[in-house]
């Protein structure tokens, strides 16, 4: 079944004097992993948002069909005053067991009554991955997400996916600018220019 469709979609920003991209035509099935790949400004975070339904393409045509959307970006984006813990429930406030487990099987589980101000940013960057998963996703989007974690911490992090991943078989769209870090490295990949 077909997640997403576009057809000869093409994106321009006012003030921009090039198009993002034009004439793009692409298709994603459930389950499917995808890598976007390009030079800086070549549009990868303009095509994971109008795959996520956040932007509208200025031309071509779009076909989503309703999903839950789990997004995880370089930059965090927690409500700072909130604990860690908080800003989980905050988007999923029946799901306290599961992200307790997912806090542990990330060796958080110890700050999970921190402000997220408080929090490092790779601390940060994998609450906002436990945030992004715990919503049960069936597109989950990963923009240089966990890119400032180190080894070990960046492996107990794609381990948490991959197990999250086998349970719901979700979409999974990633960007990242170092290949040995591909959550899915046989994804399929696009390259943007």
């Amino acid at each position: 079944m077909n997640l997403f469709s576009a057809e000869n979609i093409g994106l321009h920003y006012p003030g921009r004097p090039d198009s993002v991209f034009r004439d793009l035509s692409l298709t994603l099935c459930r389950g499917e992993n995808l890598r976007l790949t390009g030079p800086s400004g070549a549009g990868k975070t303009s095509l994971m948002r109008l795959i996520a339904g956040l932007e509208q393409p200025t031309s071509g045509r779009i076909t989503i069909q309703p999903h839950r959307v789990g997004m995880a970006f370089a930059e965090p984006r927690l409500l700072p005053r909130l604990s860690a813990m908080e800003n989980l429930l905050f988007i999923a406030p029946n799901a306290h067991s599961e992200a307790r487990k997912m806090l542990t099987a990330l060796d958080m589980d110890m700050l999970q009554n921190a402000t997220a101000d408080s929090l490092s940013k790779g601390q940060a960057q994998r609450i906002a991955l436990v945030r992004a998963l715990l919503i049960r996703p069936e597109l989950l989007l990963l923009d240089e997400a966990l890119g400032g974690l180190d080894m070990p911490t960046w492996q107990s992090a794609r381990d948490l996916v991959l197990t999250q991943r086998a349970r719901d078989d979700f979409t999974l769209i990633e960007i990242s600018h170092d290949p040995a870090r591909l959550l899915a490295p046989g994804a399929r990949a696009i390259f943007l220019t």
